[in-house]
């Protein structure tokens, strides 16, 4: 073999690899969910785990593009990322909203795309919610999961929840209904999502990565103080969780601090899925 010929051969093989991804809609009847997946490059026991990113209310896939490529490049972990009916490029079905019809949607998605074993699971916000229900759902499929300052049923109090209902109600148009539907919708079934899933705690056999922001979505200091302590109460419930105070940072955490959200979920998968010898 020509002296080039090796050393081509050397350069190729010294080459950063490129993660394959796959950017599709699947059709879970009715609607179509929006796909974005970074394809894993490493495997334990012939199996890549993925991480599944639920972004928060009125976000979509796009809000991860920050971190996405360190936690494929620091783990090999295939990464899954999707838009919620009615935001991205997903699309709507008027008669199947609400937090459960939601997340049968994405269990429908996952398994047609063949994602049916073992997850790790990473939310902001009102994604909180679905993961929530998610692991609910699936407890043993779940290994850990990294929430971002999400919403909890805990702030929620009653009086809370039916003021900010009527916030919403008052700001949703004919024409929010018409143009935006999944905006529509998402504050509409506020309410009973809250109270659905106060019937469906977090199971406290997950391990956990909780955020809380230092500078929370509320500029009231009672409201502020409620969302820190019910992260504080939310952590201290169980062994398996660790609360994190995001010290100088806003409601968008993983923007306003990128490395700590990468290492929390880079230490969550490198734990719970592919512990190191």
């Amino acid at each position: 073999m020509k002296a080039p010929t090796i050393l081509i051969l050397i350069l190729l093989n010294h080459l950063p690899t490129q993660s394959q991804t796959l950017d599709t809609l699947i059709d879970v009847g009715g609607y179509k969910l929006h796909f974005n997946i970074i394809k894993g490059t490493s495997t334990i026991k012939g199996k890549n785990t993925p991480i599944l990113f639920d972004a928060g209310g009125g976000e979509d896939a796009t809000t991860w593009k920050q971190i996405l490529q360190p936690i494929a490049d620091r783990t090999g972990a295939t990464l899954i990322t999707y838009d919620r009916t009615g935001f991205g490029q997903s699309t709507f079905d008027t008669t199947r909203h609400g937090i459960l019809n939601g997340i049968i949607g994405l269990e429908t998605a996952l398994k047609k795309l063949g994602y049916t074993g073992s997850i790790l699971l990473v939310a902001h916000s009102q994604g909180g919610l679905y993961a929530q229900l998610y692991a609910s759902r699936h407890p043993q499929k779940v290994k850990a999961a990294v929430l971002i300052d999400v919403t909890t049923t805990c702030f929620y109090n009653p009086t809370r929840l039916a003021e900010t209902q009527q916030m919403i109600d008052r700001q949703s148009t004919q024409t929010l209904k018409t143009t935006k539907p999944g905006v529509y919708y998402q504050g509409a079934d506020f309410s009973s999502n809250i109270e659905r899933m106060r019937k469906s705690p977090f199971p406290t056999t997950i391990p956990i990565t909780d955020f809380v922001s230092d500078r929370t979505p509320f500029k009231d200091s009672t409201e502020a103080g409620d969302w820190k302590r019910c992260h504080h109460e939310f952590a201290a419930a169980s062994p398996n969780r660790t609360g994190i105070l995001a010290s100088n940072c806003g409601h968008f955490i993983f923007n306003d601090n990128p490395p700590l959200v990468i290492d929390a979920i880079v230490k969550a998968y490198k734990t719970h899925i592919s512990p190191t010898p």
